[in-house]
């Protein structure tokens, strides 16, 4: 018999919550990635010098088997365990309390499409920062795999392998990232600073921050704000889970049509000129959608957390 995680300390619950998740991680982590291994003739350990620019079918299902693995033993699977312990309604508790007004779904969707131009553009300028010689090879080392795996993953120009991408990095994504970045460490920064604006944008700097691609930090950090947005003032993580899942769709659909996205890292029908336009267009839109969730919402901090410091004598019990 134990008391339920949310009456405990905000630090308390945050050291389970990584404990939980590394946890899950590296057992699902060994577990599959050992009978990935057998199955494609990879090891886990050849992963880190593997040649990408080859074709290898088998390489190909080893990486989307170590989604699966990241979008569970990461993401879902601690996601509602973390719930489960800290809620007697846990579902309520991490956000799929309810669909959430097609209101939001609608703004929700929109401001994350609309923000492309934008993200585009401040990924251009995040790109420019220098961080000083030692530091600056390191994260392009960085950059540079992730592009060559990202390269790897959409460079299969053919209709199945489009439809089984969305479904490996954009549905995985949208699901499994919102319940683990907003669902929970959301909810907890929030309950830290007692500000929903500061956690949200606490939580939208761990979230870009988790990606490792700096050149890509600021933009990804905007998403995060605009994802935590959605989430707060709808009440419902549904919105945003649609928002994140068509936001990458849209992306990965377009590098299908035009492949040369996956070289050049950048939109195909906007110049430097119509960037730089089409970016202030998007944030001056991307703003007021935000205000419009705003004026609507009825969410208060009172009332999202108003159970949390209830009376630690509410207990539960483990039956067999």
């Amino acid at each position: 018999m134990q008391s339920y995680l949310k009456t405990r300390p905000v630090w308390v619950q945050l050291l389970l919550f990584i404990g939980m998740a590394f946890g899950v991680f590296l057992t699902l982590y060994l577990i599959l990635g050992s009978i990935l291994a057998q199955i494609t003739g990879i090891s886990l350990m050849q992963l880190a010098t593997v040649d990408w620019s080859q074709p290898n079918p088998e390489l190909l299902t080893m990486m989307r088997g170590m989604l699966l693995i990241q979008f569970l033993g990461l993401f879902v699977i601690p996601s509602l365990l973390f719930a489960y312990f800290s809620d007697p309604q846990p579902m309520e508790y991490i956000g799929l309390r309810q669909k959430g007004s097609s209101y939001y779904w609608l703004l929700g969707v929109a401001s994350l499409l609309l923000a492309i131009p934008l993200v585009q553009y401040t990924g251009e300028l995040n790109r420019q920062i220098h961080f000083g010689e030692g530091m600056q090879q390191w994260m392009q080392s960085m950059e540079d795999s992730a592009a060559e795996q990202i390269k790897f993953m959409l460079g299969r120009n053919n209709l199945s392998d489009l439809l089984i991408n969305i479904i490996f990095i954009a549905a995985f994504a949208g699901i499994g990232e919102e319940l683990f970045f907003r669902g929970v460490l959301q909810r907890l920064f929030i309950k830290a600073t007692r500000n929903p604006w500061l956690g949200i944008l606490i939580s939208a700097a761990v979230f870009s921050a988790f990606h490792f691609q700096f050149f890509g930090f600021i933009p990804r950090f905007l998403l995060g704000i605009v994802l935590g947005c959605i989430y707060w003032y709808s009440g419902s993580l549904w919105p945003a889970m649609a928002a994140h899942f068509l936001y990458d769709a849209a992306l990965i659909t377009l590098a299908y049509f035009y492949p040369q996205m996956i070289e050049q890292d950048e939109l195909p029908f906007l110049g430097d000129a119509g960037l730089i336009v089409g970016a202030l267009v998007s944030a001056a839109i991307v703003l007021l959608l935000v205000w419009l969730m705003k004026k609507k919402s009825n969410v208060t901090y009172a009332d999202v957390y108003r159970d949390d410091d209830m009376d630690n004598k509410q207990k539960f019990t483990f039956e067999d």
